[in-house]
């Protein structure tokens, strides 16, 4: 395994949901409306093990494509107006602040819609310096075309870069960008790709960038 202990970054990108944002209950709810108003019967279970998908690419999944408008409309809504059912993992604003201290470029790469990423990043104290969300122009992930846009707008290459995600296709995103990859452990997700760090906590991160010294990277 490579270990990035000794490889200094300049930038960090981060996926949100299962990574800095505890959403799931968010999510639930917001699925929960969307079969109640649709008569929908697939499980949130079903949808939730797709999570790191475009959301569009997860109701292909489900066999729901033919209702996307009606689902995406009703289940945004209910995700903004059941904000507060999402809360951010511990230690999670310190440890940004302590790589942001450092010269570290902070990005997000999601696959959450733009409005309501930026209603969750407005609850940060740090400046992320590219946001990347769905849109018509790249694939989404495990496609590496976010990793690759949010590196380009923050001028680092894919060496200086690492992206921490908690779901295969992160992993997959990062290994196809030329990025290193660590894995929230703590998230939603698993990866059986090699070559990845697997992080127990997020101040795990501070260590393997160097900020906090530790005995040895864990």
């Amino acid at each position: 395994m490579k270990d990035i202990c000794s490889l200094p970054k300049r930038a960090v990108l981060f996926d949100l949901d299962g990574v800095l944002l505890d959403s799931r209950p968010n999510m639930e709810r917001a699925w929960q409306d969307v079969q109640s108003r649709l008569n929908i019967t697939v499980d949130f279970k079903d949808y939730f093990k797709n999570i790191g998908r475009p959301f569009q690419d997860i109701l292909s999944i489900l066999e729901l494509q033919g209702q996307t408008n009606e689902i995406e409309q009703i289940y945004n809504q209910s995700s903004k107006e059941n904000i507060h059912l999402a809360s951010l993992f511990p230690c999670v604003v310190e440890s940004l602040q302590k790589i942001e201290s450092r010269g570290v470029k902070l990005g997000i790469v999601t696959s959450k819609s733009e409005e309501r990423t930026k209603i969750i990043l407005s609850q940060f104290p740090v400046k992320f310096l590219s946001v990347q969300t769905p849109n018509a122009y790249f694939r989404g992930k495990p496609a590496p075309d976010h990793l690759l846009a949010a590196i380009a707008e923050l001028n680092v290459d894919p060496n200086d870069s690492l992206y921490v995600g908690d779901a295969e296709v992160d992993a997959l995103a990062a290994f196809r960008a030329g990025i290193d990859y660590c894995h929230a452990s703590w998230g939603y997700g698993e990866t059986k790709l090699d070559h990845v760090t697997f992080l127990s906590e997020i101040k795990s991160l501070l260590v393997f960038l160097g900020i906090e010294e530790s005995k040895a990277c864990l």
